[in-house]
């Protein structure tokens, strides 16, 4: 153990993740069964066996995670190259509001600052392909909850979730996005000309690995987060394409979180949103029903 102890345990963490492909809830599962992070690297293969659910070719690859630790802490420490820095489940500037999803990430990236625990917190997020009006709308709706001292979370997509940062920039508040990918890449890439002004005036989030490209996968995942960061979440307007947003107000629902809609005469999701308890607004004056949601 000797050799393990010289490593940080972010590092221990992220060697879990490259080499035994340990998701946030294997790790859970692991932490439960060991309490902290050095036991489980102190286990042998056949105790990691024999835990329920491991089985014998993931036993081997978490045991052999100790391989990694080196290239894991080589990560750690090169992530001030792009202005990075991680935060663990067990640290007290860790989200602690993440902890409400049912497989909080054991170790996020940033960059800029993380929301703090007394803040308003509300996501703007929808379809990619929208109106000039869609993107206006959600503009003015960031600004104005930005304007009541309430930071905006989005995933930093084409359409909805930019206009949403851009709104909650413009009106000099915080926004954070949630990224599909490495700390280190900006997707899409167009939107690396606002990232700076985010880190500035909030940041950006990532469970990723550095290096790690979007995927359809990561797009889908990274939904629990926005809305797991969030105390309410405002759906823009919609395509019928808007797989992703669908899956996000799904989500809200699981997590008992307040949806609201802002429903227009073409929406093809309207019912289905109404099924996840969404409350439609017909317009964005309406947005104070959002702030007494909060209180």
């Amino acid at each position: 153990m000797d050799y393990v102890n010289q490593f940080s345990t972010e590092a221990k963490i992220l060697a879990l993740r490259i080499t035994g492909m340990v998701g946030p809830r294997t790790f859970e599962m692991l932490l439960a069964h060991f309490k902290t992070v050095d036991a489980i690297f102190e286990a042998d293969e056949e105790e990691l066996r024999h835990i329920d659910g491991i089985g014998k070719k993931r036993s081997l690859e978490i045991f052999e995670a100790r391989d990694n630790l080196e290239k894991a802490q080589k990560i750690i420490d090169n992530l001030g190259a792009f202005d990075a820095k991680t935060v663990i489940y067990s640290q007290p500037e860790y989200p602690v509001i993440l902890n409400e999803i049912n497989d909080p990430p054991p170790l996020l990236f940033y960059r800029g600052h993380l929301p703090e625990e007394q803040e308003k917190r509300v996501a703007i997020i929808g379809s990619q392909d929208v109106s000039a009006e869609g993107i206006g709308d959600a503009v003015e709706l960031a600004s104005r909850l930005v304007e009541n001292n309430v930071s905006i979370v989005g995933g930093l997509a084409r359409g909805i979730d930019t206009a949403g940062h851009i709104g909650a920039l413009k009106a000099g508040g915080r926004t954070y996005a949630v990224l599909p990918c490495g700390i280190d890449t900006i997707y899409p890439s167009e939107n690396e000309a606002i990232t700076k002004e985010i880190t500035e005036h909030g940041g950006l989030i990532s469970e990723y690995l550095p290096g790690t490209q979007p995927s359809a996968g990561h797009l889908i995942n990274r939904n629990r987060l926005i809305v797991g960061l969030s105390q309410a979440v405002v759906i823009g307007e919609m395509s019928a394409e808007s797989v992703g947003t669908l899956d996000a107000a799904q989500c809200c629902h699981e997590l008992g979180k307040l949806l609201f809609a802002v429903i227009g005469t073409t929406n093809p999701h309207y019912e289905k949103l109404l099924e996840y308890g969404a409350i439609p607004l017909t317009n964005i004056a309406e947005y104070e029903l959002i702030l007494k949601s909060l209180v």
